[in-house]
């Protein structure tokens, strides 16, 4: 999650960014270099197919700020910084089934709307942002899906 600052320009007159919230890089195991990924609880998720939802609650989740997106691709210095957010999927606008024999898959997708509130605080800035209310996001691309692969794939 990225915040920018409208009010101070970059050269080609776009807001600079401030603040750039992610986990990291994983640093062990078999994903080692995976960046970006972090472990959240099975029960901070809710999945109902059947009613076309899904919804995500993450509250005071350990990240780092790196600032920038140059910043955290570099994995250079960083605040300890925690993020909170509701996602919420809901809708039906397609439904789609794909089984491939070849690549080894199948997947079951809905695509439908989202709406999501977040909020992050880096307590050696004495900083915190609160995202508008939910209800206020615009939805461009959602989907909720389901897949099986590899070893799960029969």
């Amino acid at each position: 999650m990225d915040l920018f600052d409208s009010s101070q320009l970059d050269s080609a007159g776009k807001p600079t960014q401030i603040h750039d919230f992610n986990p990291g890089t994983i640093d062990a195991g078999p994903a080692k270099g995976l960046f970006w990924t972090t472990h959240i609880t099975t029960s901070a998720v809710h999945v109902d197919f059947d009613e076309a939802s899904a919804v995500m609650r993450v509250h005071q989740q350990d990240v780092e700020d790196y600032g920038t997106l140059k910043n955290a691709l570099l994995d250079g210095p960083s605040d300890p910084s925690t993020v909170s957010f509701v996602m919420e999927w809901h809708g039906v606008k397609a439904r789609l089934h794909v089984r491939d024999l070849l690549e080894h898959f199948v997947t079951d997708r809905i695509e439908g709307t989202a709406t999501a509130t977040w909020s992050a605080a880096v307590p050696s800035k004495n900083f915190t942002f609160t995202s508008d209310p939910a209800a206020t996001s615009t939805s461009v691309f959602a989907e909720i899906g389901a897949e099986r692969n590899g070893v799960f794939f029969r």
